[in-house]
């Protein structure tokens, strides 16, 4: 059975995982696109696009849809699908308040179609290899867990565009972070029970113009009309030409510095879970250098890992030994576990069974990031 595709959102995420994830798998055919801006309607020639996501959902050639919008319209989309009769693979988070959660989960109660929501790296081989490790007990019971999010690129991707303000993300805590926060509950097997933040923004934002220029800087500055665009650490163009970052052509060019920034450029993070184990979380959106890293301890030993080296290593607590685990798995598309993942859906659409990144774990990912910034923005914290 070919599984018909309908792609609602073609910024850089849903137009790249378009083409190089569903329109290249056997099983599944792209029937239709849309973005409401009319954005890449030209790398889907021959296919039937539209501006209404309202109008792809009534086509009843659609099987399925992959929505891939801003964060606070996925609930939204997500409902108007959920009376369409579509199966629904939505790019996380889920959602950007409790409300609209809520809202999602009570309309998916006894839905007899798939959902499944964008945690890709629970299908990414390097992840799974240490959820299996730590299932096997490898290092006895998990104990504590610290991760860094060390984003090389935190200016490029989430202050020059949409990102940059609470209205649109709430936080990059739910945007960026949730992503190592999703794993760490996948790995600790457990609920979060208390939560304690702190955030602040100072070096994007007005506290980075007042440091770089000496005084706020308009919310129409762009680095297109800036007089330092060619020397300015986060321009589009030094971008390019130092860290070789480069998307599209098209990447919005709002200036990183603007008085309209409103969410933290970093963040730490400690939670305490039901099942008694402790996570220390870090994210820092203007590091030197891209890498997830992870350190687990367990009764009996400690497991480390990162995803740019894409190494494990076990060490054991009472022996003079250590497992090292290379995973030479060359990732072709955006993400790693995309491949992965939609294979899973697809297996959710015609098995039935229930996604490994699912309504109830992407739930908890959203839950407790937004847990975190209550806590940052009430200075106390939050139990759930």
């Amino acid at each position: 059975m070919m599984i018909r595709f309908g792609i609602i959102g073609l910024g850089n995420r849903g137009y790249k995982y378009a083409l190089r994830t569903i329109m290249v798998n056997k099983d599944c055919q792209i029937v239709m696109v849309c973005d409401a801006l009319g954005k890449n309607f030209d790398k889907f020639p021959e296919i039937a696009h539209t501006t209404s996501y309202q109008e792809l959902l009534a086509n009843e050639e659609v099987d399925a849809v992959f929505i891939a919008t801003p964060d606070d319209t996925h609930a939204e989309i997500i409902l108007a699908a959920i009376e369409k009769k579509k199966h629904i693979l939505c790019e996380k988070p889920l959602e950007v308040s409790r409300e609209k959660i809520e809202q999602i989960k009570l309309a998916l109660i006894d839905y007899p179609k798939a959902f499944e929501v964008g945690y890709v790296l629970r299908y990414a081989r390097s992840y799974q290899k240490v959820k299996e490790l730590l299932e096997k007990g490898m290092i006895g019971e998990i104990q504590m867990v610290n991760v860094i999010d060390h984003i090389q690129y935190g200016g490029y991707a989430y202050f020059h565009d949409w990102h940059r303000t609470r209205e649109k993300s709430t936080s990059l805590l739910l945007q960026k972070a949730t992503h190592s926060l999703d794993i760490a509950n996948w790995y600790i097997d457990s609920q979060p029970n208390e939560v304690m933040a702190f955030g602040r923004l100072s070096v994007m934002g007005k506290p980075g113009a007042l440091k770089k220029f000496g005084h706020e800087v308009s919310n129409d500055l762009h680095c297109s009309n800036c007089e330092i665009s060619d020397v300015c650490e986060e321009s589009i163009q030094n971008i390019a030409k130092e860290k070789k970052i480069k998307w599209s052509e098209d990447w919005p060019d709002s200036c990183v510095f603007n008085s309209e920034i409103d969410v933290d450029d970093h963040n730490s993070v400690m939670v305490q879970y039901r099942n008694g184990v402790q996570l220390s979380y870090q994210l820092c959106l203007f590091d030197a250098f891209y890498q997830r890293e992870f350190k687990i301890f367990g009764s009996m030993g400690h497991l480390t890992f990162d995803d740019a080296s894409n190494e494990i290593k076990i060490y054991h607590r009472l022996k003079d030994e250590v497992m090292i685990y290379q995973n030479n798995h060359e990732e072709v598309q955006m993400e790693p576990g995309d491949e992965e993942q939609l294979a899973d859906f697809i297996s959710a659409i015609r098995t039935g069974k229930k996604p490994i990144s699912n309504l109830e774990s992407s739930m908890l990912a959203s839950l407790l990031a937004l847990d975190a910034q209550d806590s940052i923005d009430q200075h106390k914290m939050i139990r759930s």
